[in-house]
């Protein structure tokens, strides 16, 4: 039998058995490294949240001293450029408004960038969590109380301060319509007078119609007429 020193292991390899090589599996073309975001993502059902945290002590006192005593060729802190470690400064600020005046606002700012990336994610993580929401609405109406125009729209409904800014429609004013009522005639009361005058007139009429008809029917002009009845 005859054994054969492996330099690299130390160990004593058997020349006479058959020399197998080692498997390494082989993945299709395209395909990504096991344990890269996309299989985490393909695994979980959806998409990777990253964490963001505040610095801590240690990080903050590197990054003031490289921003404030550091020589312009310093080498940052190597959390210095990581989007997911907040400064204290910027940490659970919401960003500013966009203004094209304000170069602060933009997003290649880096204290903006820092909102930018955080503070969407500590709003989403409080919802559902009364004490870290009603400290998210306190940190707006400090915002609200010192500059009204700095917050979004969601941000305002958040604090119930969101007026909307649609123009109001007036609409024409229209006058009520009076309806027209016409009154009746009303005759005018007679006079006393008058009226008696009025009635003792229609009584002589009818009282001479009455003697004219009995004479007709009962006299001498009813005999020799034949009986016939007189017209009125």
């Amino acid at each position: 039998m005859t054994y054969i020193v492996d330099p690299i292991n130390k160990t004593l390899i058997d020349d006479e058995k058959p020399f197998k090589k080692k498997e390494v599996p082989v993945r299709k073309p395209g395909a990504v490294p096991p344990k890269t975001t996309q299989i985490i993502k393909a695994k979980s059902g959806g998409p990777v949240k990253p964490v963001v945290r505040k610095e801590n002590m240690d990080e903050r006192i590197q990054r003031m001293v490289y921003q404030y005593d550091g020589n312009k060729n310093d080498r940052p802190p190597p959390h210095y450029n990581n989007p997911n470690i907040i400064d204290e400064e910027n940490w659970k600020q919401p960003p500013k408004k966009f203004s094209s005046n304000d170069p602060s606002s933009y997003p290649s700012d880096r204290d903006q960038r820092q909102r930018l990336s955080s503070w969407d994610l500590i709003v989403q993580s409080a919802k559902g969590k009364p004490s870290e929401m009603r400290e998210v609405r306190d940190i707006l109406r400090k915002h609200h109380k010192s500059n009204p125009g700095s917050l979004t729209d969601s941000e305002l409904k958040m604090i119930g301060k969101y007026k909307s800014k649609e123009p109001k429609v007036e609409l024409p004013k229209v006058e009520p319509i009076i309806p027209i009522t016409i009154n009746k005639p009303t005759l005018p009361t007679p006079d006393p007078e008058t009226e008696r005058l009025k009635q003792n007139y229609l009584k002589a009429v009818e009282d001479i119609r009455k003697e004219k008809l009995k004479n007709a029917t009962t006299g001498l002009a009813y005999i020799l007429g034949g009986g016939a009845p007189i017209k009125e």
